[in-house]
């Protein structure tokens, strides 16, 4: 999955056990001048071929809380997926 090495916080797509939920960990930087990024946790319903369709919520966050969320998902059996590289599903 890619990341970010001066960032060191998730990016990327999580799933979950059951197949019926996938979250989406992102960034973006918000000005040159001000080091800072808008850190975002994005829940999708995923349909029966396993693709995130159907868009549930949003959640900004900071970076300690964007890992920390990350770190619990993975701890509950959620598993990365490469949504880009397997958009044909």
């Amino acid at each position: 999955m890619k990341k970010v090495e001066n960032l060191e916080a998730p990016i990327g797509w999580l799933i979950d056990p059951q197949n019926k939920w996938a979250i989406h960990f992102d960034f973006k930087e918000l000005t040159n001048e001000n080091i800072s990024a808008d850190f975002t946790i994005d829940m999708w319903g995923v349909v029966q071929s396993g693709k995130p369709m159907t868009f549930k919520s949003r959640r900004k966050v900071t970076k300690e809380d964007s890992l920390k969320t990350w770190n619990q998902l993975l701890s509950s059996n959620w598993v990365e997926f490469d949504f880009d590289r397997d958009k044909t599903i």
